[in-house]
């Protein structure tokens, strides 16, 4: 009877000993769906605006360790999510029907309506848009709501799955307006800038920015309940850091800006 007395305190000395093993320094790798629209998401270096955001929240998640998965275009983003090919996805719009959690709004847009120069289009309002040749990204009519949907369909309008197609429809005159954020078009004119192309140069004088969207945002994707809510502390310890806002102005600054109040 002692053997097996032994034996069995052995046991469970050995499964006590596992079970209590320190897991701290274990990160679980979470696969994050990203965009393909750079500054918001810049695949080399893993960085860009909405990245960084990213990795600083999750700086605040030790035993959690994002993976990002870069290029996806909206429509195929949020497709994959829910899917279930990623463990949680960026950027995700209010109108698109999910059963995830949502986390809180953490990625802003600063969108503007952007006209060539010489064209004289001038527009106050949404209103505006009507009779216009107008493209935008993908899922912008529910990302803007029924005003912004009714006015552009008034007229000729299309959706982009690349920022870089809506300027370049611009600068050949197929349409008239490119609905989009001011971040991408800064960065696309400086990208065309330092290609040299004469052709296809652009400047920022070429180009009228009508102030006429609201400042909206978008929101992080999980499975994962819990990891949804930890996510959203952290995002708070970064706003009131300072640190979400610094991000932000590193990028307006880096595009040759100050950074322009949005709220």
């Amino acid at each position: 009877m002692y053997p097996t007395t032994l034996s069995k305190w052995l046991q469970a000395l050995v499964f006590t000993c596992f079970v209590f093993i320190p897991t701290s320094g274990i990160a679980k790798e979470i696969t994050i769906g990203m965009g393909n629209f750079e500054p918001y998401y810049i695949a080399k270096g893993d960085t860009g605006i909405f990245t960084d955001l990213i990795v600083a929240v999750f700086h605040r998640l030790p035993d959690h360790e994002p993976r990002f998965i870069f290029g996806r275009p909206n429509n195929r983003l949020w497709r994959d999510f829910n899917n279930g090919k990623v463990d949680a996805v960026s950027n995700l719009f209010d109108s698109v029907e999910t059963k995830s959690c949502r986390s809180d709004p953490i990625f802003r847009f600063r969108d503007v309506a952007v006209t060539r120069t010489k064209s004289d289009v001038n527009l106050e309002s949404i209103r505006d848009l009507r009779g216009k040749r107008t493209i935008a990204f993908q899922g912008a009519k529910e990302f803007f709501g029924p005003e912004f949907s009714s006015a552009v369909s008034e007229g000729s309008y299309s959706e982009a799955s690349e920022p870089r197609l809506q300027v370049q429809a611009l600068m050949d005159n197929r349409v008239d307006v490119s609905i989009g954020d001011m971040f991408i078009l800064l960065h696309s004119i400086r990208s065309k800038s330092e290609k040299g192309n004469l052709e296809n140069e652009m400047r920022a004088t070429e180009f009228r920015i009508h102030d006429i969207l609201p400042v909206v945002f978008s929101r992080m994707g999980f499975w994962d309940l819990d990891l949804c809510r930890d996510f959203n502390l952290a995002l708070k310890q970064v706003k009131d850091s300072g640190e979400y806002e610094k991000i932000y102005a590193n990028y307006l600054k880096s595009l040759g800006l100050s950074l322009v109040p949005t709220q």
